[in-house]
């Protein structure tokens, strides 16, 4: 079953992919909701739990601290813990969204500069400024929403360094005074360059990449572990220990063949 799995994950990646490739010979206004519709209805929405979902707009926390960017590509929200603050009264997916139910939000880029990787840093440290409200007494601990970035493609090859991607997103998060392994971002995924998330190694955090150098695959495992967070963080919001239930995403049935980058 798991090569069924693995097989239908593949062909939507690659999908997917063709789809973006052509899109990106048109250059028009909308192409950046193009691609990243593309994401969400041919991957995200399949795969995410049944209370989960994706919008697009602003998050705001109860403190409202100030932000400068203030327009999230993709938000992966939680409907079961609080209600969006939609701006359509039609349910539209465009709105403003709770901090308490965001698990993660995606930077969808149709080509990755060194610029895009700049905002999408800056992006990622103003919300993990945000703090989740909480109900007087509260003693356990909560982690906020993941910041995640996904580029159809990128301006620079890296010279055959395999994880040129990611040590350029090193570079600009130690500009913007951002620890890598901080956790403020978790993954970089750039079909046919890589697939890199922040992982656990002998109880401390470290940058893993994943082995495979398919387009197709990078893709397939980021949708695994975005899939494997939002039930996990579900779990955890409400009290309650992922290791202990059966549920979880459909990284759960895949392999993991990661190793770890040396910084």
């Amino acid at each position: 079953m798991n090569d069924y799995l693995l097989n239908r994950l593949r062909a939507d990646a690659e999908h997917t992919l063709a789809q973006a490739g052509n899109e990106a010979q048109l250059q028009h206004q909308g192409l950046k909701g193009r691609f990243r519709e593309l994401l969400i209805d041919n991957l995200l929405a399949s795969w995410l739990p049944p209370y989960v979902l994706c919008g697009t707009g602003m998050i705001i926390a109860a403190e409202n601290k100030k932000r400068q960017n203030t327009q999230d590509d993709i938000i992966i929200y939680d409907r079961s813990l609080a209600p969006p603050i939609l701006a359509s009264p039609n349910h539209a997916p465009e709105g403003v969204f709770l901090y308490n139910t965001v698990i993660a939000r995606i930077e969808v880029k149709s080509t990755l500069t060194r610029d895009g990787v700049r905002t999408f840093v800056q992006s990622s440290r103003e919300i993990n400024d945000l703090r989740i409200s909480v109900q007087p007494g509260f003693s356990g601990q909560l982690v906020g929403a993941v910041n995640l970035l996904f580029a159809f493609d990128s301006d620079a090859e890296g010279k055959g360094d395999s994880d040129y991607q990611l040590r350029r997103l090193f570079e600009v998060m130690r500009d913007e005074s951002v620890d890598p392994l901080s956790g403020k971002v978790s993954m970089i995924c750039v079909p046919g360059h890589g697939f890199w998330k922040l992982g656990i190694e002998g109880e401390k955090r470290c940058w893993q990449r994943l082995t495979t150098d398919k387009k197709a695959d990078h893709v397939v495992w980021f949708l695994g572990c975005v899939s494997n967070t939002c039930f996990q963080v579900h779990a955890r919001r409400q009290g309650r220990d992922p290791s202990l239930g059966l549920e979880g995403g459909i990284g759960m049935y895949l392999p993991h063949p990661f190793e770890v980058v040396q910084l």
